[in-house]
């Protein structure tokens, strides 16, 4: 079983089609009664996969400084984000230590991309991820829990062609170039990388073709 801790995002559903077309079994937690409640119907090993960040950093941190008084609802909303993530993980652990070991993948989207296409972005949420990811590993992976995240570019779907052409076209530095992939193409990837006994604890893989800046 493989359980999402919602569907909302492209790239979950995505993610979604391909293992379901490989006959796996998705659970929308949302839907469900929560990651909590979707956990407790693990039967044997199974699999979490956390969706990119929601909130964007980028749009709260330019109010605060023009001027808006928003830097205590930009702390809260990222700590927010944190607890979130950490919670999450907690249960998936403590449930998955009482099946013989499993899996927690976190999906996050590259801010530097994303800043320039004109998408949102969690630069912050995306560290801490990367960081508790790793020492989650650290820590459980002798317990046969593999944690690790996924960093994409925004997908070609994600963004209007003519916005990909015109921003790569100004891009000056040949090592800077870069070429929008198909979210099938990640989707695919995630689901071989869920249902592979990969060798691979603790890692932050990176998604895209040219300009890449990871949390790392």
């Amino acid at each position: 079983m493989i359980i999402f801790d919602d569907m909302e995002h492209l790239l979950s559903r995505s993610i979604v089609e391909a293992c379901t077309a490989a006959g796996l079994e998705c659970v929308n937690a949302a839907r469900n009664g929560g990651v909590q409640a979707a956990l407790e119907q693990l039967q044997g090993p199974g699999a979490l996969v956390i969706g990119p960040p929601s909130f964007c950093e980028a749009t709260a941190l330019k109010a605060t400084l023009s001027g808006s008084d928003a830097s205590r609802e930009l702390a809260q909303a990222i700590e927010a984000e944190a607890r979130y993530f950490l919670e999450t993980c907690r249960h998936a652990t403590q449930a998955m230590m009482r099946h013989g070991g499993g899996q927690v993948l976190s999906l996050g989207i590259d801010d530097v991309a994303s800043k320039i296409v004109g998408l949102s972005q969690s630069p912050i949420v995306n560290q801490m991820r990367s960081s508790c990811i790793k020492s989650l590993a650290k820590e459980y992976g002798r317990l046969k829990i593999s944690y690790n995240s996924v960093l994409c570019h925004p997908s070609k779907e994600s963004v209007d062609p003519k916005v990909w052409r015109s921003q790569r076209d100004a891009l000056k530095v040949y090592t800077m170039r870069f070429t929008p992939s198909a979210v099938q193409e990640y989707a695919e990837f995630c689901r071989q990388l869920l249902t592979s006994n990969a060798p691979l604890n603790g890692g932050q893989i990176c998604l895209g073709k040219g300009v890449m800046e990871t949390a790392a």
